[in-house]
């Protein structure tokens, strides 16, 4: 069966556009494996500390919002789970003191960076300038503890 080249496309637009359709094909070809290299980055263990600076600090961005805080450093060689609602650390001495919850989180896989927005929690000062931190990947929290967080 023979196809029908509209009267509007010339041989040479149509021979023009089966090689931009070859070059497309070829362009994601080569682009797949990157993505790829992306997905094989190893989940980081429990436990693993990211510390940030805290470097923008807002009162109520937002009309109804609350204050927030929004910290972001480099370096990550291991792959993140960090979530919303998960713990903002601060440790003073020994001690690691919950400082606020995640409220957005950013993963720049090229530049290997993470960039987090926190709540602070209630009675807790955090300013510009502070180091605090987050783990890349919590243990799973049981089912029943689950509502305390």
């Amino acid at each position: 069966m023979q196809r029908r080249v509209p009267s509007c496309v010339s041989p040479a637009g149509l021979a023009r556009a089966s090689m931009a359709a070859v070059l497309i094909v070829a362009g994601n070809a080569v682009s797949a494996p990157a993505a790829d290299a992306q997905a094989s980055l190893q989940l980081a263990p429990h436990g693993t500390r990211f510390e940030f600076e805290v470097t923008e600090s807002h009162d109520s961005e937002y009309l109804g919002d609350t204050p927030s805080h929004v910290g972001r450093d480099g370096g990550l060689t291991v792959r993140p789970n960090v979530a919303l609602g998960d713990a903002v650390y601060r440790t003073a001495g020994t001690e690691p003191r919950i400082v606020g919850r995640v409220t957005r989180v950013e993963w720049n896989r090229v530049s290997g960076s993470l960039e987090v927005e926190f709540d602070p929690e209630p009675f807790v000062r955090v300013a510009v300038g502070d180091e605090v931190w987050v783990d890349l990947n919590p243990k799973p929290v049981p089912p029943d503890a689950a509502g305390d967080r």
